[in-house]
């Protein structure tokens, strides 16, 4: 079994200055240094002062903190209820540093029944599990479905692939359709994992893809968007790039052969470049393009230092300039390949996204006003900023309404910083007086 954990007595005077109900406080120390044990008595000196438990919130980041939390006041709270008087009034001064009396120690053995009775109980919440409770209670005035419910992981990810199975389908039946195009272009640049990984994350973000589309106008105008961004022409085509690869002006496909045969009477570094133009002469269609990019671009895809050696550019002087003239133009179309691939792929996944999008308002509500199911990254929190922000004069009665029933907060924080003092974890508080 572990010690029991001394806190050092400065330490101890800090976390009762913190606790305090009348300071406003903010507490930052690193993990183990007692936070949660902070705030939990917080919440005891508030209860112990005769504050309703139902006019108490603790909002945390986690189940498991808000869990945490409130099995530490109740056990506190369950512990007193047993003790005598010498022993309650000890730990009574432990946490708030009063002095007890008969009515103090017979209203701290009541704390535990109060807290277990008070209508949905001591509110120790995540900030998930709040926003939801505001959003329920203020549905219109937060553009939220009445009765929503918050889709979990697991239910998130079968609701997206229920929705998107359905538009592939739909897309299938249309083989000229642009989702069709659009598919056949996502789904031949990565694996099927992946694709739907990027999906995902796309309707996570469908604000700021919808935003995106209703700023062009059109699929259309976006794609130009995107060209004009990637300084490509529209009429691009990665076919045409790759023609332009293998078809050029210094050293055209059908010079290879010649020019290996050549490379081929040099060194070790000279032949495997002679090997690299004969894969390229053999392939076809795009494989042609991507064995002779192979030629000017090394194994981590950087530009080659040498083309060919020193003793093969002396001996021959042709062909050494006829290569140093097709690096630069061969460097420029390699990322002109790879800014037409940009815009292929982007707008294949604008295309898909924005189907899946539309198909999941359609069926579900998803990102509508009729939504009964919150998710794909449209969180309470999310909502109910929008809620406060956007809306803000039209629902600040029925807020001030709602908060006149919250009278005390207390909220958990991940610490911002690392803070240590003689191997004993430091509490900082900064504080002022609630008049």
């Amino acid at each position: 079994m572990n010690a029991p954990r001394i806190i050092p007595e400065a330490v101890r005077r800090v976390q009762i200055d913190a606790s305090d109900p009348a300071v406003s406080a903010w507490v930052t120390a690193n993990a183990g240094a007692g936070k949660t044990h902070v705030l939990a008595q917080r919440v005891i000196r508030l209860l112990l002062e005769g504050v309703d438990p139902a006019k108490i919130l603790c909002i945390t980041f986690t189940k498991a903190a808000a869990a945490n939390m409130a099995n530490r006041v109740f056990k506190t709270l369950r512990e007193w209820t047993a003790f005598d008087d010498a022993a309650l009034d000890a730990a009574i001064r432990k946490v708030a540093d009063l002095a007890p009396d008969a009515t103090r120690r017979a209203r701290a053995r009541r704390l535990f029944a109060v807290a277990l009775e008070t209508p949905g109980g001591l509110k120790v919440q995540t900030i998930h599990a709040f926003c939801t409770r505001v959003l329920h209670q203020f549905p219109f005035e937060a553009n939220v479905a009445a009765r929503f419910d918050v889709l979990d992981e697991t239910s998130e990810s079968q609701l997206l692939a229920d929705i998107s199975l359905g538009v592939f389908l739909d897309a299938a039946r249309e083989p000229e359709g642009a989702l069709r195009r659009a598919l056949a272009v996502a789904t031949a640049e990565v694996a099927d994992r992946t694709f739907k990984e990027v999906v995902g994350e796309a309707i996570r973000k469908r604000d700021i893809v919808r935003k995106w589309l209703d700023h062009g106008g059109s699929m259309e105008a976006v794609v130009a968007g995107l060209c004009g961004t990637l300084c490509i022409a529209g009429e691009d085509t990665i076919e045409q790039v790759e023609q332009e690869m293998v078809e050029g002006p210094f050293l055209p496909s059908s010079a290879w052969a010649a020019a290996a045969a050549t490379l081929q009477q040099g060194s070790k570094n000279d032949r495997e470049q002679a090997d690299r133009l004969l894969e390229a002469l053999a392939a076809t269609a795009s494989e042609r393009a991507e064995n002779y990019i192979r030629v000017f671009l090394n194994s981590t895809s950087e530009p080659r230092q040498r083309l060919i050696t020193k003793a093969t550019e002396a001996a021959e002087p042709a062909l050494a300039k006829r290569l140093d003239e097709e690096r630069p133009r061969m460097l420029a179309l390699i990322e002109r390949r790879k800014a037409v691939a940009c815009r292929d792929r982007t707008a294949a996944l604008l295309t898909i996204a924005d189907a899946v999008i539309a198909s999941g308002v359609a069926a579900f509500g998803v990102g509508s006003t009729s939504q009964t199911a919150m998710g794909f990254g449209d969180q309470p929190p999310r909502a109910l900023l929008r809620f406060f922000f956007n809306d803000a004069l039209r629902l600040h009665a029925a807020h001030r309404a709602h908060v006149a029933n919250v009278q005390h907060g207390v909220c958990l924080f991940r610490p911002t910083k690392l803070e240590q003092d003689n191997g004993t974890g430091r509490i900082e508080v900064a504080e002022h007086r609630c008049r």
